[in-house]
């Protein structure tokens, strides 16, 4: 029998799926919006995350882990089930509003569950091998829905979205059978905006929001431009899913090396991993400006995007040790929230600058960004203690 672990493994497999990622920019176009309107869209995304992720990340902490993982499963069949079917600009910002509140919900309900449930059966993994664990499995979830998103796309534009909802339906009725996490007598205790402020005082976890704010914004912000990038270098959509397929494997490899390394060394490897991020968008432009499909797709990001797998799993690590069980969805959810409100601004600029002065112009600036955000976290990692940018954790157990 599977046990408690194996089936909240099977839970985030399924919800993991990525059919409609590498599509849905083609999908829209294809629909008849223009790429303004799919930015406008995806803005109303963003503008409902970013209203909703500390409410959501709030409520996740009261309501518990289980029923805000049955509540995600439930949301992610009615909001692609919609994607597919609905036809009209104003219905599909519907949609994706309610999208942006299933994302805020969702945010961090991987990390905490996984590291809480992992947490309460010591004798099985430690919370860090199995949070590795849930990034590979995620990454493998990935690989073979991106792979064959785009031949779903050619057999009829809805099928990734609609193939996303029935998972989802799947995945509700495995996630009634995973347990509840026990609440530790210490943080049963009601909510208390003091208690929440109490941790915000916290140099390490004041920074550890920054810094994962900066690697989530650094790291997702110029996606938007990949699918536009192929179709310019004359790929279709199952080239570029392809493509995605090497970016999810990246991530995941990224995020599973996260958990193997000391967290005494985790502040110089963030910084790492942001310039490795601003380093491979220089490459994508130059690679992109000779003509280099399949090498921009397969190597170039795909570098990128492990280094944003390492950066966000770190900062998902630092986050969960520094404020503690009691807030800690609500803390990632600032993170998230602050790189919401930032894509909000920065993605319609950056397809405006894709738009007029080329993609891989659009991919150059944003390595110079990149590059800048990095020396930021350098500033911010001088004003932390060592003791509490550091903290000490728990040798993981060998599996």
């Amino acid at each position: 029998m599977i046990g408690p672990l194996g089936r909240l493994l099977g839970v985030r497999i399924l919800l993991d799926v990525q059919f409609w990622f590498p599509t849905w920019m083609i999908f829209l176009l294809e629909q008849g919006y223009t790429p303004m309107q799919a930015a406008a869209v995806d803005a109303v995304f963003h503008a409902v995350l970013v209203l909703a992720e500390v409410p959501m990340g709030h409520l996740m902490d009261r309501i518990g882990r289980k029923r805000a993982l049955l509540a995600t499963c439930a949301l992610t069949v009615l909001v692609f089930a919609g994607i597919g079917l609905v036809s009209s600009v104003w219905l599909m910002a519907v949609v994706w509003g309610v999208w942006g509140m299933l994302w805020a919900l969702a945010s961090g309900l991987d990390s905490t569950y996984a590291w809480e449930l992992a947490e309460s059966r010591p004798e099985e993994l430690s919370p860090s091998r199995y949070l590795g664990r849930t990034r590979l499995a995620g990454g493998l979830a990935g690989v073979v829905s991106l792979l064959s998103a785009g031949l779903l796309l050619e057999v009829w534009p809805p099928l990734p979205y609609l193939v996303t909802s029935g998972l989802g339906l799947i995945a509700l009725l495995v996630a009634v059978t995973v347990p509840s996490v026990p609440v530790p007598a210490a943080h049963a205790s009601a909510a208390s905006p003091d208690s929440l402020r109490s941790s915000l005082r916290i140099p390490a976890v004041r920074t550890g929001i920054m810094l994962a704010a900066i690697v989530l914004t650094v790291g997702i912000s110029i996606r938007i431009l990949i699918q536009p990038l192929g179709l310019q270098m004359g790929l279709g959509a199952a080239a570029i899913g392809v493509g995605y397929g090497m970016i999810a494997v990246a991530v995941a490899l990224g995020g599973w090396l996260a958990t193997r390394l000391a967290p005494r060394r985790h502040a110089r490897w963030i910084v790492f991993s942001i310039i490795l991020m601003a380093l491979s968008y220089v490459l994508v432009a130059l690679t992109a400006h000779l003509g280099q499909a399949w090498l921009t797709l397969l190597i170039v990001l795909p570098v990128g995007t492990a280094a944003f797998g390492l950066g966000k799993t770190i900062t998902d690590i630092w986050l969960i040790d520094a404020v503690g069980p009691r807030w800690r969805a609500t803390v990632l959810s600032l993170a998230s929230a602050a790189n919401g409100l930032a894509m909000v601004g920065l993605r319609p600029v950056i397809v405006a600058a894709g738009d007029a002065a080329g993609h891989s112009t659009a991919f150059f600036g944003w390595g110079v960004l990149s590059g800048l955000c990095g020396l930021l976290c350098l500033v911010l990692l001088r004003r932390v203690p060592p003791r509490s940018a550091s903290r000490k954790t728990s040798a993981p157990r060998s599996p």
